[in-house]
């Protein structure tokens, strides 16, 4: 599934596996009005997030995590973002969807 994310809220993951986004849905609009809103995690695609998890995985302190995610530029508000649904995690009402930045034409 393919989504076209506007950025409402973005930051780093307490976990560092991730970025944590709440994005709005820029191509679909709910039959009562409004635009879908989705609790997002961004796990690949975005500059930083393959070396983050480089560390991760060399077991790094999670002081040396927090240092190395402080320079990995999160998106800006309103920032559309496309994105690749890879996965749905959670339970009932409370889902995420586990996601990749989509590589644009042409890059």
């Amino acid at each position: 599934m393919q989504l076209m994310g506007k950025v409402q809220t973005a930051k780093m993951s307490d976990f560092f596996n991730g970025m944590e986004l709440v994005v709005v849905d820029r191509e679909v609009v709910k039959p009562a009005g409004g635009r879908p809103q989705y609790s997002v995690r961004v796990v690949r695609g975005w500059p930083g997030l393959n070396e983050l998890k480089e560390l991760r995985k060399k077991n790094a302190t999670e002081q040396d995590l927090a240092n190395f995610a402080q320079g990995i530029p999160l998106p800006q508000e309103d920032q559309v973002i496309p994105l690749i649904v890879l996965d749905i995690t959670g339970k009932q009402g409370f889902k995420t969807l586990i996601c990749e930045v989509a590589q644009q034409a042409g890059a």
